[in-house]
């Protein structure tokens, strides 16, 4: 399943993507929780996802505790992605204070599955054929009023060859055609591919720092600026309730003067995985006085 918002963005939630309906290459991949974020509130309108919903749907279920920063923080990546993928400025998701969000009332929704547009497809070939068929009836019918004009067996009979002729080359050029398509097909895929996978790797600069309890924790080398900050950090994202059963691979940058500080934690190693399934936790004034 699927859904289409406003008829020019569509939203993967088993690949976490926002793809744009009249351009496919315009896409946003987002993260685990963000998506989850969307897909309640998709579920759910028009009505109003509470916090606590969010909370326990997106994160506790997962084993996790986190704070009301890490929500609205995930709110804001769904905003960005969805006017960034549909060229818009519009407000698509409100907020309701102290209580939740909700699909704004001015926002158009369709819920489609996979299997409506094999039907389509299906549909098309059948309108290509009777296309075809069409055609090459009107050619007969053509020939035939020549035919009878004539009123000779040797007119019928190069009648009938040409016939096969003309009907031969349409085939022809429909199965040069469904060629082309599926060629230009495999193009497009390949080169997404290629997009995809060659990606720089945000994280080959962090290495690790300790084991502890299950959880491998990693720094960036150039920016840990003592055992006291890195304690006190690593002390602030076990606090928010981390499973490290759960989620045992901890990726974070330290800084003396940043006011927040953003922690990714994932199931699978960052660094080698292919699938590394990974949240954020997000923090605000971890260094005010």
């Amino acid at each position: 399943m699927y859904w289409i918002i406003n008829d020019n963005i569509e939203f993967r939630p088993d690949a976490k993507k926002l793809i744009s309906a009249c351009n496919p290459e315009m896409n946003v991949t987002l993260t685990t929780p963000a998506s989850r974020c969307l897909l309640l509130l998709l579920e759910a309108s028009p009505e109003i996802v509470l916090q606590q919903d969010f909370f326990k749907k997106v994160w506790e279920e997962e084993g996790m505790l986190v704070p009301t920063n890490t929500l609205y923080q995930n709110i804001s990546i769904v905003r960005r992605g969805l006017r960034a993928v549909g060229e818009t400025d519009r407000r698509l998701i409100a907020t309701i204070p102290r209580r939740g969000f909700q699909i704004d009332e001015s926002v158009k929704i369709t819920k489609r599955s996979d299997t409506e547009n094999i039907t389509k497809s299906h549909d098309d070939e059948k309108n290509i054929d009777s296309k075809h068929n069409d055609t090459v009836n009107l050619l007969q019918n053509m020939h035939d009023d020549k035919s009878d004009l004539g009123g000779n067996d040797s007119g019928i009979k190069n009648d009938k060859s040409y016939r096969m002729k003309i009907a031969s080359a349409l085939r022809s050029h429909l199965s040069i055609i469904a060629m082309l398509i599926f060629f230009a097909t495999g193009l497009f895929i390949n080169s997404i591919g290629r997009h995809l996978s060659s990606g720089p790797n945000l994280l080959n600069t962090y290495s690790l720092v300790e084991r502890e309890d299950g959880c491998h924790f990693y720094t960036k080398n150039d920016t840990l600026d003592g055992s006291g900050n890195y304690q006190k950090y690593k002390s602030l994202i076990l606090s928010s309730g981390l499973n490290c059963q759960h989620y045992p691979w901890v990726y974070f940058p330290i800084s003396k003067t940043s006011p927040t500080l953003t922690a990714l934690i994932c199931k699978n190693n960052f660094l080698t995985a292919s699938e590394p399934e990974c949240v954020s936790l997000y923090f605000r004034g971890i260094n005010s006085d």
